[in-house]
Formats: C-alpha cells, structure tokens, sequence
C-alpha cells in the first residue's frame, strides 16, 4: 500500500502538467470547423445567399495580392474583374503556405467551387478560406 501512494505522489504532479498542457492547446487550437454546404450555387446568385453555408460556383475573372494592406489577403473575384465583381473568395496571408503555389496564381482565370458561410463585406457577397481543400476546379462550364 505504500508503495502504491510512493509512486502516485510522485506521479501526481506529471498528471497535473499533462491535464494543463491539454487545457492549454485546448485554447490555443481549434480546428476549423466542417462546412456542409446547404446548397449550390452560380456565383452571381452569392448576394441573394447571406449566411448561408454553400457551395459557390463560377469563374475567377481576376486575382491580387495585396502586401500593402494588413494581413496581406488575397482575393479571388469572379465573374468581373474588380471592382465590378459579384463575388469574391478571401485568403488572409496567415494562409497563403497552406497552398501549393500561391492561391492568386493557382485560380487565376479558372471555373472553380469554394465552400463556406457566404458573408457580406462592403455590400458584396464573399467567403473567407481558410484551407486549400475548401476550393477545388470545377470541370462542368458552368456559364
């Protein structure tokens, strides 16, 4: 029995160090959560969409990096080049080395599909994309 209560004093503090480091990371990472798209749609309907999770279909007239503006985003906008665009995909710099090459680069004049909350920003439709995975090619030509 003493043996017992030698070895759980002396396990003791290690299990309270490994219940705080979970507590931590815990805080710390949050996965992104899994979207499940509620429908599917051309990119020119996004604005009639607002808060919805959805699939958004269409082709990227034009696309920028922007190092000059904090967080160094890069946009994907469709359909038009900006400032006449009627959607666009948002990737914040944090998330530019999660791509391949970068994501203005690998989209450009593309028929792509991004999935995620459809947001208004500056009254115009958008999804901020956090993962590569989230965007692929659509091969349809969708018009």
């Amino acid at each position: 029995m003493n043996l017992i209560r030698k070895h759980i004093k002396k396990l003791f503090p290690v299990l309270i160090l490994i219940l705080l480091g979970g507590l931590i990371l815990s805080r710390i990472y949050t996965p992104e959560p899994q979207i499940s798209p509620e429908i599917s749609i051309r990119s020119d309907e996004a604005i009639h969409h607002i808060g919805t999770a959805a699939e958004v279909c269409g082709p990227v007239a034009n696309t920028s990096f922007r190092s000059d503006i904090s967080g160094e985003p890069a946009f994907l906008n469709f359909d038009k080049p900006y400032p006449n665009q009627s959607f666009t995909v948002l990737i914040w710099g944090e998330n530019r080395s999660l791509w391949p090459q970068p994501p203005e680069d690998m989209y450009e004049d593309l028929n792509i599909c991004v999935t995620g909350i459809i947001k208004l920003h500056e009254g115009e439709p958008e999804i901020v994309v956090t993962l590569p995975g989230r965007i692929r090619i659509n091969t349809k030509s969708e018009k």
